[in-house]
């Protein structure tokens, strides 16, 4: 059953309508009561388009979600596709299906009842079709839950998504706004690609978080960086070792080879002596010795000099590869973020073998400086040099190639940070929807789809079984024969009749014993013919009234009082075990006839510990306008001056007593204050003055003496009753629109002066 209208937008003067927490919810049994232009009609056409499966003609670009008990919510964008199995008597009815100008109607496809074999497996084929499209609907139910939940579960973890790169700092539009389109798409392009494999390490994650930051930085310069060639340098150190440990054969004095500062200090003299070619000593002034300087020169000899000068350039190039050794390394900060742990790490290993190689070169060092001054000592040396080299270099290498990653980024900058961020993207996907269950809850979905789909097959597969039986049942002579029934019952007598018509393929109206067509068919016969038509129509194709929803559309609008009580008869005989049913009218005499048989329904039991339980099956409601000029229609629940009274009088006295306190009347304010005025002085004054008036002039000069009062509220009712011709030549609009307010409580002072108590108990009866 459909349980309330959630919202109503763009619907004639339904503009924007939403429920209110007070309204009761639609029951089995729901009556609408609501004067002309109140919004029946357009209620009407709202039922219709669930009925039609099509939006309204007047209304396409409403917006609207009707709740139901057994369906998912109908709106404007599912209507099409809706299940609900409603029908609705109403002029567009009334249009689409009886032309009474050209007197006839459109078939009615009643089954026979004669074939009963075909009859038997046609029903059993009906009853199979229901139970499937039951349980279509139950799981359909499941399965639309399921992916609302689902979507609600997407856009969850795409704000997650979201979170985290919100975290980063990342100019990326596209991962700052991501939201459930975006992710469902990237799940649609990376299926294959979405599994555990590509959830990253935290390192990495952090790695990749650093390098889509979007500053630019300047390329390093790669020629700071100098390798040592590995194989000159070793075979240059072995040269060196093996000039340490090498010696040198001379005639040599002993004092000097014992004495290396001496031995130094008298090579120095001897030079200075040649260069002076004196054989004086310059440091004690004496001649030196006959034989001493070739002694000296003996001691002092090639070999000896030769020894001396490999040292010293080997001691050079010592001191060069330790300076080649101060690499100039740029600062950190000179590299993107993703970069500075492999740096730093980098870094790091470098320093230490710098240290330690520096260490072996310094050692190197300070022997050469020894034999330089001692020729003659033996030095044997032993260090992993080779060694220390190659870490040394594969250190630098590691900078280095630290340095090229650097470079590279700036060659495809934008590339860099778009795979960097892809990368990024794919493991937080990853991440989620395998945390989160993804593919199960995607399986679980997919399945019931499927299960859907096989009874969508399997129904559409009854119904083409359902139509072949039909064709040899259904008859529209019989359809005919029933409405012809039920109308003679309706308006009490046989003179008009439907008559199938095999060239018109539907039904001729006629008059009489002959086939003349019926013409000139009065008001209430047209509303009789299309309401038993309506009536007749509801059982076609073996449809159940039992499993149909019923709304009529103010069926009586031109009857008289005795076919307004057939009206009621008939309905209530047809349509009382109707699955739900809405009736709405503005005909509170119909109102009451329905009312009195839809109250009796509703249960009220007394238990013993003195509470009450209530059993709702009918539900009353009122459609009321507002008056401005941007009119605007809402449902509320039936006032008690409705449900209690057996007279529109009361209601009407309600309504008046609203409008009393306005200050501010406008034209359509005014049109509706002078016509309940009318009508509800016309009750009270023709009840108090019961001798015939010719009018309503009349009735108010014997009702009213105070001539000021009687001459101000017929005027302004003359002017603005609908049921008046309004004058234009006479005073204007604005002078008597300032009077409205004050209209309505001159009116309650003339009932209050003739009828106190009858005044009194009014008041009352309406704000009890």
């Amino acid at each position: 059953m459909i349980t309330s209208i959630s919202k109503l937008k763009s619907f004639g003067v339904f503009k924007d309508y939403k429920p209110s927490k007070e309204l009761h919810p639609f029951s089995k049994f729901n009556l609408f009561y609501g004067w002309n232009g109140s919004g029946k009609s357009t209620l009407g056409k709202l039922f219709w388009s669930l009925s039609q499966k099509e939006l309204h003609n007047h209304f396409k670009e409403c917006e609207f979600v009707v709740s139901s008990a057994e369906h998912a919510d109908v709106t404007h964008k599912n209507v099409t596709s809706n299940n609900i199995n409603i029908r609705v008597f109403s002029k567009d009815f009334i249009d689409r299906n009886v032309n009474f100008d050209e007197s006839k109607a459109n078939s009615i496809l009643i089954l026979s009842e004669e074939k009963k074999d075909e009859l038997q497996k046609y029903k059993s084929l009906q009853s199979e079709i229901s139970t499937l499209k039951g349980e279509r609907s139950t799981e359909n139910k499941v399965y639309e839950k399921d992916i609302a939940d689902f979507n609600k579960g997407l856009s969850k973890w795409a704000s997650k998504i979201k979170q985290s790169f919100e975290l980063i700092e990342t100019s990326n539009k596209h991962l700052l706004n991501y939201d459930r389109p975006k992710l469902t798409k990237f799940i649609q392009e990376h299926k294959d690609k979405i599994n555990a494999d590509k959830i990253l390490t935290a390192d990495k994650v952090t790695e990749l978080k650093h390098s889509i930051k979007p500053n630019k930085k300047d390329n390093i310069d790669l020629s700071k960086f100098k390798l040592i060639d590995s194989e000159k340098t070793i075979s240059k150190i072995e040269e060196i070792i093996l000039s340490l440990s090498k010696s040198i054969f001379s005639n040599q004095i002993k004092r000097l080879v014992e004495n290396a500062e001496i031995n130094s200090w008298v090579s120095t003299g001897l030079a200075i002596h040649k260069v002076q070619e004196s054989n004086i000593c310059e440091f004690c002034g004496q001649t030196i010795p006959e034989g001493r300087i070739e002694e000296l020169n003996n001691h002092f000899s090639d070999d000896y000099m030769n020894m001396i000068e490999l040292l010293s350039s080997q001691k050079e190039f010592i001191q060069n590869l330790i300076g080649d050794l101060n690499q100039e390394v740029p600062e950190t900060v000179d590299y993107y973020d993703e970069f500075h742990k492999e740096l730093a790490s980098s870094k790091a290993e470098l320093n230490k073998d710098v240290l330690e190689f520096k260490t072996i070169l310094d050692e190197i060092s300070v022997f050469l400086e020894e034999k330089i001054s001692n020729p003659f000592s033996i030095i044997n040396f032993k260090n992993d040099v080779s060694g220390k080299l190659n870490s040394f270099n594969d250190s630098l290498n590691n900078v280095v190639n630290t340095s090229k990653k650097h470079n590279g980024k700036n060659e495809g900058f934008d590339e860099a940070i778009k795979q960097s961020q892809d990368i990024l993207e794919l493991h937080f996907v990853s991440q989620t929807l395998i945390d989160e269950d993804f593919e199960k809850l995607k399986k679980n979905i997919e399945q019931k789809r499927e299960s859907i789909k096989l009874k969508d097959e399997k129904i559409i597969e009854l119904d083409n079984s359902i139509k072949v039986a039909e064709t040899s049942l259904l008859n529209e002579a019989v359809g005919a024969e029933n409405f012809n029934k039920s109308l003679a019952k309706f308006i009490g007598r046989t003179d008009i009749k439907l008559e199938f018509d095999k060239e018109l393929k539907g039904y001729k109206l006629i008059r009489g014993h002959t086939t003349t067509k019926a013409e000139n068919l009065s008001e209430g016969e047209r509303t009789a013919i299309a309401f038993v038509y309506f009536i007749s129509k509801l059982k076609e194709n073996g449809n159940s009234i039992e499993n149909t929803i019923i709304v009529l559309d103010d069926p009586i609008s031109s009857f008289d009082s005795n076919h307004l009580f057939h009206a009621y008869s008939y309905l209530k005989l047809e349509c009382e075990t109707a699955k739900q049913l809405f009736i709405l009218t503005h005909n509170f005499n119909y109102f009451k006839l329905v009312r009195d048989w839809l109250i009796k329904k509703n249960e009220r039991k007394k238990q013993p510990d003195g509470t009450y339980i209530e059993k709702i099956k009918s539900s009353f409601y009122s459609l009321e306008c507002s008056n401005e000029i941007d009119r605007k229609s809402t449902i509320n629940n039936a006032n008690p001056t409705l449900l209690e009274y057996n007279s529109e009088y009361h209601y009407i006295f309600y309504k008046l007593t609203s409008l009393a306190d306005i200050t501010d009347i406008d034209l359509e304010k005014a049109f509706l204050i002078s016509n309940l005025s009318r009508k509800l002085l016309e009750g009270f004054l023709t009840f108090k003055f019961p001798k015939g008036r010719n009018d309503f002039n009349q009735l108010l000069q014997a009702g009213c003496k105070d001539q000021e009062i009687r001459e101000k509220v017929y005027r302004f009712i003359n002017k603005y009753s609908h049921n008046q011709v309004i004058e234009f030549h006479d005073a204007s609009v604005d002078n008597l629109l300032g009077e409205g307010s004050n209209i309505v409580n001159d009116v309650f002072k003339i009932m209050e002066d003739l009828d106190k108590d009858h005044f009194k108990e009014m008041k009352e009866l309406i704000t009890a």
